[in-house]
């Protein structure tokens, strides 16, 4: 049976709901402590990986940076934690990042990966609109991955403070060029979703885009695709009823003489199960 570990913990949310999600779609879905990993818990007996939204540390020194620092600095004999992980995914298994978890995966440096070169090469900032965001979000997918088989738009919750991909600013360390190359090669390479406006078109104008990142980028693959991440939440969009149009969706049912009683599966789940089931499929 597939089985999945949630980490949990340490200001980390929406465990629950990524436990219920991979559930439905048939797998078996475990909690597991940050601090066991952190400890060396052995995962090899899963395929899956995730790492969902929250606060990990209170976002302290910025969103997931101590939880990334952990990971990077934890050794066991010759190993660090970070290159187990990547063991990990080089295996064939996924590690899936959502939110909070997404934006750990950019600061250990796990994304984008670009040439192979697990070290950070951009970040996750403050939304260009100065306010944590919670917003209904619709997504352009933008390569082939088996996450992502068969959706080529897809509304998701996002709800974040630091959602704007950056690869260079005035004031940091990374110079312009060399980030310009690095945001180029993504675009060509790494990609995984955009923000899209009311036409389907990638944008970074809000609200359609709720953070302002660049190029619209709101998700990252690496180039092996067993590391994947995005600011959004499709953990918590596997029930129609998360839909902010549920009720109008499902007045349209009844005036249709769909009553609640004869509401089928496909009435009541939303896409963000999709996104589940094609990740559990994948390892079956």
């Amino acid at each position: 049976m597939v089985k999945a570990y949630v980490l949990y913990g340490n200001g980390i949310g929406c465990h629950n709901e990524a436990v219920h999600a991979y559930q439905m779609a048939g797998a078996k879905a475990e909690l597991l402590h940050f601090n066991e990993l952190l400890a060396g818990r052995d995962i090899s007996d899963s395929q899956i990986l995730n790492i969902s939204g929250g606060f990990m540390h209170g976002d302290v020194g910025g969103s997931a940076i101590a939880a990334a620092n952990e990971i990077a600095t934890t050794r066991f004999d010759a190993a660090t934690l970070k290159e187990l992980l990547l063991e990990y995914a080089d295996t064939g298994n996924l590690i899936f990042g959502q939110c909070n978890g997404f934006q750990l995966e950019v600061k250990l440096g796990l994304l984008p990966g670009i040439d192979q070169i697990y070290e950070q090469q951009c970040t996750l900032t403050t939304n260009d609109c100065g306010i944590y965001r919670v917003d209904f979000v619709q997504h352009k997918v933008a390569r082939e991955h088996y996450a992502f088989e068969g959706i080529e738009y897809v509304g998701l919750w996002c709800r974040h403070g630091e959602g704007k991909m950056v690869f260079w600013t005035p004031e940091g360390s990374i110079l312009q060029d060399l980030g310009e190359q690095w945001l180029q090669t993504v675009l060509e390479r790494h990609v995984l979703m955009y923000y899209v406006d009311p036409d389907g078109s990638p944008t970074e104008q809000f609200p359609y885009s709720p953070n302002g990142s660049v190029k619209a980028i709101a998700g990252l693959v690496d180039p092996s695709g067993n590391i994947i991440g995005n600011m959004a939440h499709p953990e918590v969009s596997v029930h129609a009823s998360s839909h902010p149009a549920w009720y109008q969706m499902k007045d349209n049912l009844r005036r249709r003489g769909v009553k609640s009683k004869d509401l089928t599966e496909e009435h009541l789940t939303d896409i963000g199960l999709r996104v589940f089931k094609n990740i559990v499929s994948h390892f079956r």
